[in-house]
């Protein structure tokens, strides 16, 4: 049952990462990446307790990365929306 709940966080936090990225505030797609860099600061000692160093490496950029695409992908995706906007209100006013 915990592996289904750590799942759920997780799609939470994607969806939510998804939401925060594509608003017109570019800086609250920032909000997860940072929260999640302050996490596995405050934690990293735990973290790198186990003897497996890189895995333990290899999971934090992932993550990492991942909350950064997002955040790349949801302003293009804001972008493309506005130019689309933009464009519907061009060929209306001709």
């Amino acid at each position: 049952m915990s592996h289904v709940i750590g799942i759920l966080v997780v799609v939470i936090i994607l969806l939510t990462q998804n939401f925060l990225s594509s608003r017109k505030n570019p800086y609250l797609g920032g909000i997860l990446p940072v929260v999640y860099i302050g996490f596995i600061s405050f934690f990293f000692n735990k973290l790198m307790a186990n003897s497996d160093h890189f895995s333990t490496w290899l999971m934090i950029m992932a993550a990492l990365c991942g909350l950064l695409s997002i955040w790349i992908s949801g302003r293009e995706c804001f972008k493309k929306k506005r130019q689309k906007e933009l464009d519907r209100i061009e060929l209306q006013n001709l």
